[in-house]
């Protein structure tokens, strides 16, 4: 091979290097992009979902800590229709709208009535439910039990709950630490011991009607 042959062919592998050198940086972008779309993939996956409900046959018994949301029709199930519920395990942070077929279950209280299409009965056929706070106080419908280490501060009225007014109570947990003044229609928490009674009017019955408790 002459030299002149030699010189004529550099360009050729300098072309051929160029094309090598754009398909490698091609490359490179797809996979910065693969990593990219993988990145934004794995954030959209993680994001959390709502309360997943399930749909049940009517023949068979609801799960503890389950209320029905909603009543339908399946081929799939025995009986005539509607033979179907959607249940849920309501929400510890906010509120859940259950069908008042449904137990309230231990530890929610109501806290209004309303209606819906989706759940059996004449209207209203529906109880909003939430757990009381531990940390401040709580409205509550009357026809709500009263939870668990929780007293009554308070009675008052809502066209939310159901009844004559009043038909509310406010509630909240007693001090740790201090004392607490309570209504005298109010249960008395174990090992709380009553200090004194007094009066207010905002709790029912005749004066006096409040107790003031604390723990030993």
């Amino acid at each position: 091979m002459t030299r002149p042959e030699r010189v004529r062919r550099l360009p050729r592998r300098s072309q051929t290097g160029g094309r090598v050198a754009k398909a490698l940086r091609r490359l490179g972008a797809v996979a910065v992009a693969a990593i990219t779309l993988g990145i934004i993939s794995a954030v959209a996956v993680a994001t959390p979902a709502s309360a997943a409900t399930t749909t049940i046959c009517k023949s068979s018994p609801i799960p503890a800590g389950y209320v029905i949301i909603a009543e339908g029709s399946s081929i799939s199930c025995p009986g005539s229709f509607p033979n179907t519920w959607t249940i849920t395990t309501p929400s510890t942070t906010g509120t859940t709208v259950m069908c008042k077929v449904s137990a309230v279950p231990s530890g929610f209280v109501i806290i209004a009535e309303g209606s819906s299409i989706s759940c059996p009965g004449s209207f209203p056929n529906t109880w909003t439910i939430t757990t009381p706070s531990t940390t401040g106080t709580t409205v509550m419908c009357k026809v709500s039990a009263l939870p668990s280490g929780f007293v009554i501060i308070a009675e008052g009225s809502s066209i939310s709950c159901p009844g004559s007014f009043p038909n509310t109570w406010t509630i909240r947990t007693p001090a740790a630490s201090g004392t607490t003044v309570i209504c005298s229609v109010s249960p008395i928490p174990p090992g709380y011991v009553v200090v004194g009674t007094g009066s207010s009017i905002s709790c029912p019955g005749s004066f006096p009607n409040t107790r003031t408790i604390r723990l030993p």
